[in-house]
């Protein structure tokens, strides 16, 4: 049977959450701390034992206290995703990764694979639609 991992979570570099361009730009920079900081504090707490509806209804009313609305389902996929990572090192994204708290190897440019000798070089006789 094959071990389920939440998205965005691997047991080498714990909980990475990944924020979208639109949404990042929907919020003002306080907003956007508070988000991450709210985030991070439910996060550390997420192994105390709480149910994930618990925890998402924390997350709803400290974001929305903050200012910050999401849909319904956004809490309780957040509440998830912290409950299932209990306590696991958390970094936060964005898409266009930038890391906004956390481990600088959370973001994608420290794990990408390297492909070595994969250049495209050029030649004249290499044709033209290749």
């Amino acid at each position: 049977m094959t071990e389920q991992v939440p998205v965005g979570h691997t047991p080498d570099r714990g909980l990475t959450i990944t924020l979208s361009t639109p949404f990042v730009e929907s919020l003002s920079p306080e907003q956007l701390d508070h988000y991450v900081r709210t985030v991070v504090a439910l996060g550390e707490s997420a192994n105390d034992g709480s149910s994930r509806s618990d925890l998402a209804e924390r997350l709803q009313s400290a974001l929305e206290a903050g200012g910050v609305q999401l849909p319904p389902t956004s809490y309780d996929r957040l509440g998830e995703q912290l409950t299932e990572a209990s306590g696991a090192p958390l970094s936060i994204i964005t898409d266009q990764d930038q890391l906004l708290y956390g481990e600088e190897d959370a973001t994608a440019a420290n794990h990408l694979p390297q492909a070595p000798a994969t250049g495209d070089p050029e030649h004249p006789d290499r044709p033209t639609y290749s």
